[in-house]
């Protein structure tokens, strides 16, 4: 018995003996670790919605704000647009798109136009300066068309030529140089938007020469295709040179004046048709230009010009039928400053303070498929109590490979009769063949005379560079002289000339972009010089890379203009019957671009004549030695 409880008290005793320590359990530690609820399960209390019906009607009216704007955010019926000509160069170089004419550092149209060979670009300062441009020496020979409707030089002061000033590329969507044999037209078409959220963009620039400036624009398009635009921009240079970083001041260069601007449409769309109604008004008052001792003044300027127009259209120029009537109207208005200017075919002389306005009916009707086209123009311009029609036929036929076209024109405002007809050939793919002809007879009554152009170019795909050539052959003509550029009233001619052009166009290396553009005649002749070079080299990319949402994006450029002197017609020299005939130093300026573009805003910088040399564009008028510019450009669709 006793040894029977000896050994049950001395089992459990040895079996805790046998027992780690560290083997003993501690007390459990409890944590609370959340765990997401299944798919689809409602985790709010009901007693909070029940409770707090004010939050629950607030969370309920920002989801359907969010849903509503999302689908209010639409796609509206665009309104019309007047025909766009067909390509028929060897690469779509000359075609810009409203990101592309922003991006390119053109302050002006004479900055596009000095990318087309054979057009010679005159300047007589900085911003509101005197900007002109011709073909071949005729500044007739080059048209501009906004919408459709002809951009008529009806200033008595400017002798029947644009002053390119007063073309604003900041209004612009869409900009096509159509270079025809014998002519070049710029075919221009208006900004418009097609989306409902309504959009906003400001521009805001400084530079040399006290240059500063501002831009806005504004456009709404609602859910029942109505539209509403706005835009205006103030451009301000002051006299005597301003560096814009030192504060500096010297009496190297000047500034030249004030333009400012102002745009507006409404309009309304649904479907196949549209109407809206279109204003663009300019005014600009530019300081006199001293010339150097022995050559002309450019006398100071004040004066403003308002373009209008009132469109009905049918249907899209890019497929199917489509209509359009336009009635356009433009005003000038020079103010309070007295000068003898010379009589044109439809304005007389004039002094001082004079109004001039005039209007342009148009009716154009075509057809578009993918292998052919047709058109057919009417404008109506009334001068003095009689209408001058001029109905013009466009067409062509072919594809991406192969086409031809043609253009017809009876002019009743110039008197003068056009026809150009275009082939273009790809038969590989790394051979592209283009050939030109125009002919155009003037009536007798106008002094010029009739002449025919013709121009033939062919292209090579070398890597990823076009590499081209060609010929261009133009006859004797007659023209005004250009008084716009200070050069006295007269009839100016020259004879036959021949021309090599040369060109090299696309990646030279991934990003890194090459066009270059020459063209070499047998001889200078007036207005135009023998030589003209333009090389752009440009790096433009926007790193997908590295910002795969496109947040990002670079565009740095640099060209160099290479020109001859040009010679300008002045007259006779006192006493004798030489012509007194005065050619501008040869020019070489090279400018730079630098834009940066982080989301909606860009930042850009740019620098005209970067080695700071002197040269003339119109004798005797030297332009700034350098100018420095820069700012931001910022849009929000908002």
């Amino acid at each position: 018995m006793a040894a029977s409880l000896l050994v049950a008290i001395a089992v459990p005793a040895f079996a805790s003996a046998q027992v780690r320590p560290d083997s003993v359990r501690k007390d459990t530690v409890r944590v609370s670790v959340p765990v997401p609820p299944p798919p689809g399960v409602d985790t709010l209390p009901k007693r909070t919605i029940a409770s707090d019906s004010a939050v629950f009607r607030r969370e309920v009216a920002r989801t359907d704000s969010i849903k509503r704007a999302i689908a209010g955010d639409t796609i509206k019926a665009p309104l019309a647009r007047f025909e766009r000509p067909d390509d028929f160069e060897t690469s779509p170089r000359l075609r810009f798109s409203r990101e592309e004419i922003l991006s390119s550092g053109a302050v002006n149209l004479a900055d596009l136009l000095d990318r087309v060979p054979g057009v010679t670009t005159y300047r007589s300062g900085w911003i509101a300066g005197v900007h002109a441009a011709s073909f071949a020496g005729d500044t007739r020979r080059l048209r501009l068309f906004v919408d459709g409707v002809e951009m008529d030089a009806i200033e008595p002061r400017n002798g029947g030529t644009i002053d390119l000033t007063d073309v604003p590329l900041w209004t612009l969507d869409e900009l096509v140089v159509e270079r025809a044999a014998g002519e070049v037209r710029v075919w221009m078409r208006t900004w418009t938007v097609e989306r409902t959220t309504p959009y906003t963009r400001a521009d805001i620039f400084t530079g040399d020469l006290n240059t500063n400036a501002f831009r806005g624009l504004f456009a709404r398009r609602w859910r029942n295709g109505v539209l509403l635009q706005l835009g205006g921009q103030q451009v301000a240079t002051q006299s005597g040179r301003v560096n814009a970083f030192t504060g500096a001041e010297s009496s190297a260069g000047r500034g030249d004046g004030t333009v400012q601007g102002f745009m507006a449409r409404i309009g309304w769309s649904k479907r196949r048709v549209s109407v809206d109604l279109f204003a663009n008004a300019s005014a600009r008052e530019r300081d006199p230009h001293t010339a150097r001792e022995g050559f002309t003044d450019l006398l100071a300027y004040k004066g403003s010009r308002r373009d209008a127009y009132l469109r009905v259209g049918y249907g899209d120029t890019l497929r199917g039928f489509w209509s359009q009537a336009i009635i356009g109207v433009v005003r000038t208005r020079l103010e309070g400053i007295g000068e003898a200017v010379a009589e044109t075919d439809s304005t007389p002389a004039v002094v001082t303070d004079t109004i001039r306005g005039r209007t342009q009916q148009l009716l154009a009707a075509g057809y578009r498929t993918s292998r052919w086209s047709v058109s057919m123009t009417d404008r109506v311009r009334p001068i003095d109590g009689t209408a001058f029609h001029a109905p013009a036929v466009r067409g062509r036929l072919g594809g991406s490979r192969y086409a031809i076209g043609a253009f017809a024109e009876e002019n009743g405002a110039d008197s003068t009769r056009r026809i150009d007809l275009s082939a273009r050939a790809q038969p590989f793919s790394w051979l592209i063949l283009t050939g030109a002809q125009s002919t155009r007879t003037p009536d007798s009554a106008t002094g010029r005379v009739s002449g025919n152009t013709l121009r033939a170019e062919a292209a090579l795909k070398v890597g990823r560079l076009w590499i081209g050539g060609g010929v261009i052959r133009d006859n004797a003509n007659r023209f005004e002289s250009p008084v716009i550029l200070g050069t006295p009233a007269a009839l100016v001619s020259s004879v036959d000339a021949q021309g090599v052009l040369a060109s090299a166009a696309g990646r030279l290396y991934k990003d890194v972009r090459l066009d270059v553009q020459a063209i070499r005649w047998d001889g200078s002749q007036y207005n135009r010089p023998q030589l003209h070079v333009r090389t752009e080299i440009a790096l433009i990319s926007d790193w997908r890379r590295r910002f795969p949402r496109g947040e990002f994006s670079i565009n740095a450029r640099i060209w160099h203009e290479l020109r001859d002197g040009v010679p300008f017609f002045y007259g006779t020299e006192a006493g004798s019957s030489t012509p007194d005939v005065r050619i501008t130093e040869r020019a070489n300026v090279m400018t730079g671009l630098l834009e940066l573009r982080i989301q909606r805003a860009t930042l850009f910088y740019q620098y005209r004549n970067l080695t700071g040399g002197a040269y003339e564009q119109i004798r005797g008028i030297t332009m700034p030695p350098a100018v420095q510019m820069y700012g931001v450009r910022w849009e929000f669709w908002n």
